[in-house]
C-alpha cells in the first residue's frame, strides 16, 4: 500500500510520532522523520524588529545566535524521534534540513509514500512550523497524507467518505485494509441521491451538504480515523466556495487520511 511514511515533525505534536510508528509497525515499512528549519524565522525583516525592539546585538550576530539555537533544538527533536522509533521496534531514520516547513517535505515525498503530519493550529507558529503547513502539504503533495490533531487515538473504528470519484475508490480500498490489520470496525458514509452502483453493505447514505454531513458522522459513530480523497477536481469552486477538504479538515477532531 505504502513503501514508506515520512512525518514533518514538530516537538508541540506529541501524538504524530505515535500514529506514524503505529503505521510504520503494521505495514512493516519504514518511518522517516524530516525536521525543517524554518527560514521564514530567519528573515532580514524579523531579524531587524527584534534588535530594535529588544536593542540587541548586529544583525549578523543575532542571525547565528537564532539558527544555532534552532539547530540545537532540531538536534534534540531529532535524538528523541530516533529514541522512540528504536523502542516501538520500528524501521526508523531521520534528517534535518532547511527551507519552507510545507515545501521541504513535498520535494522529500514520493508518490508512493504516505506523509504524516500535526492538524493545523490557530497559533501563527507552533514549534518551528507554522499552522497552515497540514493543508498545504495536503494540497501540494503527489501522495497521500495523514493529517493528526495532538490527541492519539487507539483506531478501533474507522470510517470512509464515499462517492463516485476515483480518488473515493482508492480511499475505500486503503480504509478497508487498515480496518483488517488493525482489526478495527469499519463504517462508511455517502452524501447524495441514491447511489445506481452497489455499496458496500457498511456505507450508509445521506442527504444533505456533504462536508457538513461528514463531520456529523465522524461524531456520531465515533470514530478515531476517517479516510477520504483529498480535495475536488474543480479548483473554481475551491477558490469561491471552499472545499470538502478543507472544511473537514477544520472541523472534525479526529485523524484524516486523504487519498490522492
Amino acid at each position: 500500500m505504502y513503501q514508506r511514511i515520512l512525518v514533518g515533525l514538530d516537538p508541540s505534536h506529541p501524538s504524530l510520532y505515535e500514529y506514524a510508528f503505529l503505521l510504520g509497525s503494521i505495514l512493516n515499512i519504514p518511518v522517516v522523520g524530516i525536521y525543517v528549519l524554518d527560514t521564514r524565522l530567519l528573515k532580514e525583516v524579523l531579524l531587524e524588529d527584534l534588535i530594535s525592539s529588544l536593542g540587541l546585538a548586529p544583525k549578523t550576530d543575532l542571525y547565528s545566535t537564532v539558527k544555532e539555537f534552532m539547530e540545537a533544538q532540531a538536534d534534540l527533536v531529532l535524538d528523541s524521534f530516533l529514541s522512540l522509533g528504536r523502542q516501538r521496534g520500528v524501521k526508523v531514520s531521520s534528517f534535518q534540513t532547511e527551507g519552507v516547513p510545507y515545501e521541504e517535505i513535498v520535494k522529500q515525498a514520493d508518490q508512493e509514500d504516505l506523509i504524516v503530519v500535526g492538524k493545523r493550529s490557530r497559533k501563527v507558529i507552533e514549534g518551528l512550523m507554522l499552522g497552515s503547513t497540514s493543508e498545504r502539504v495536503v494540497r501540494l503533495a503527489k501522495c497521500d497524507v495523514l493529517v493528526v490533531p495532538h490527541t492519539k487515538r487507539d483506531l478501533k473504528r474507522l470510517g470512509v467518505a464515499y462517492d463516485s470519484s476515483q480518488k473515493a475508490r482508492k480511499a475505500l480500498e486503503v480504509v478497508q485494509k487498515l480496518a483488517d490489520l488493525l482489526k478495527a470496525e469499519l463504517t462508511g458514509l455517502y452524501v447524495g441521491d441514491a447511489y445506481t452502483e452497489e455499496l458496500p453493505t457498511f456505507i450508509e447514505v445521506r442527504k444533505g451538504i456533504p462536508e457538513e454531513e461528514i463531520v456529523k458522522f465522524c461524531e456520531e459513530k465515533n470514530l478515531d480515523l476517517l479516510v477520504m480523497g483529498a480535495f475536488s477536481k474543480s479548483g473554481i469552486k475551491e477558490l469561491i466556495l471552499g472545499s470538502t477538504t478543507h472544511f473537514v479538515l477544520s472541523h472534525a477532531k479526529i485523524p484524516l487520511l486523504l487519498v490522492k
